[in-house]
């Protein structure tokens, strides 16, 4: 689970850092910084999936012209933010990994990557791994110890041993160093595993901007991953239903959706072998999920997502609440309060409910983050709960009305960069 960020001189970003709780909501106005926090995480999640700094940013290719990933919005061009001094942007995460031997306790760990993205091809001029607050490995946080020349093409850092003077190795610039250092004989079992650990963490996150067009489509059986954008809903609901403990959950969460009195799902199959979700109703009508609503897909999908047995650890949704009846966010609140209590998922979305954002302030392993951006452009982090002059005013007026009427946006505004107590 992610417990903090930083991030400095990304995209719209100066300098700001914030907690993370295992459901972080990201409110805000349009065009404040709340997607760009999702490209942040994504970059950390090309890390892990052991792309190089060019592909991260960019797209890469696999054998065939297949695109298996999309890079981050505006590419390397616009990843550093404007004005700033270099073309270096940086990202610094802290989070917790399950212990090997004892799944119940948590690794506390670091990982921080610094880019510069300007040049004829962007490349790591910083990266440092922690676990335990014990350093794996770290570059100079200055950037010494870069290769000579323009091209930079590579850097020295210092990798943790058992004694004596910590050893300096040599690594190459266009790939994160966490990927480098998994290799073998790259350095000790150890570390190797430490890197893993992190590298498993950061490549198991899911983003998710559920589109109910996709998902409605009938999938190939035995598919069980569901699509970025839905995509392979029925047959992984199909999945699903073949554990018994599993369908009673998934059709629970059905039964209190529905106002149409859904009970049960089945699944119909073609003879090309994809299968299609039918949501059964107590008088016996029939709903193909061609036919649902746009809420109810998307809904079905959430599921989907937060209850199958593979899913990541952290899940990021755009708009969580798109699509759904104001009336039945709660239920989604309920399955996301299910979903980190039983399966230990972190869940981050953006969002402008008012709602969601009632509950993120009131409930206990909730936070809610305003991202806003000031009249010089600049986007800043503030955690709603623990700033003394938000929690004032909202303890005194009620919360949607704050946000309805644009309070938060109003009160970044007034303070720039600055925190609301600083500008006091």
């Amino acid at each position: 689970m992610f417990t903090k960020l930083r991030l400095q001189n990304f995209k719209s970003f100066g300098d700001t850092s914030f907690a993370l709780d295992p459901f972080t909501l990201l409110i805000g106005s349009n065009a404040s910084g709340k997607s760009n926090v999702r490209d942040a995480l994504r970059i950390l999640h090309g890390v892990g999936r052991g792309y190089s700094v060019a592909e991260i940013l960019g797209e890469k290719w696999a054998e065939g012209g297949v695109r298996v990933w999309t890079g981050v919005r505006g590419g390397a061009g616009q990843a550093v933010r404007y004005g700033a001094d270099d073309g270096t942007f940086e990202i610094d995460a802290e989070f917790t990994v399950p212990s090997s031997s004892d799944p119940a306790k948590s690794i506390p760990m670091r990982y921080r990557i610094s880019i510069e993205a300007t040049g004829n091809a962007p490349a790591i001029v910083g990266e440092a791994l922690w676990e335990k607050s014990k350093y794996v490995f770290e570059t100079h946080p200055e950037g010494i110890g870069l290769g000579a020349g323009a091209a930079r093409r590579t850097l020295k850092a210092r990798v943790r041993s058992r004694g004596g003077r910590p050893p300096e190795q040599i690594f190459l610039t266009d790939r994160p160093l966490l990927t480098q250092v998994l290799e073998p004989g790259a350095t000790s079992q150890s570390n190797r595993d430490a890197a893993r650990r992190a590298q498993q963490f950061l490549g198991a996150m899911r983003f998710l901007d559920l589109d109910p067009d996709a998902a409605r489509r009938s999938s190939q059986r035995g598919i069980t991953t569901l699509g970025d954008r839905g995509d392979n809903l029925s047959s992984v609901l199909a999945a699903l239903s073949e554990t018994e403990t599993a369908r009673e959950v998934l059709t629970s969460w059905i039964r209190a959706l529905t106002p149409m009195d859904a009970v049960d799902l089945r699944f119909e199959d073609d003879l090309n072998g994809n299968t299609l979700a039918v949501l059964l109703e107590g008088n016996g009508n029939e709903t193909p999920l061609t036919s649902a609503s746009d809420g109810t897909v998307r809904f079905l999908a959430m599921v989907a997502a937060m209850l199958h047995e593979s899913s990541p650890r952290v899940l990021f949704f755009e708009e969580l609440e798109n699509g759904i009846h104001p009336h039945r966010v709660d239920l989604l609140l309920d399955l996301i309060e299910t979903s980190v209590r039983e399966s230990a998922a972190q869940v981050i979305a953006t969002s402008h409910s008012p709602q969601l954002l009632e509950h993120g302030y009131h409930a206990e392993n909730a936070r809610p983050v305003l991202i806003a951006r000031s009249q010089d452009g600049n986007s800043s982090a503030w955690d709603v709960k623990s700033e003394k002059s938000i929690t004032e005013v909202i303890d005194q007026d009620d919360l949607s009305d704050l946000m309805s009427d644009g309070w938060f946006e109003d009160i970044a505004a007034l303070t720039g960069d600055a925190s609301p107590e600083e500008a006091q």
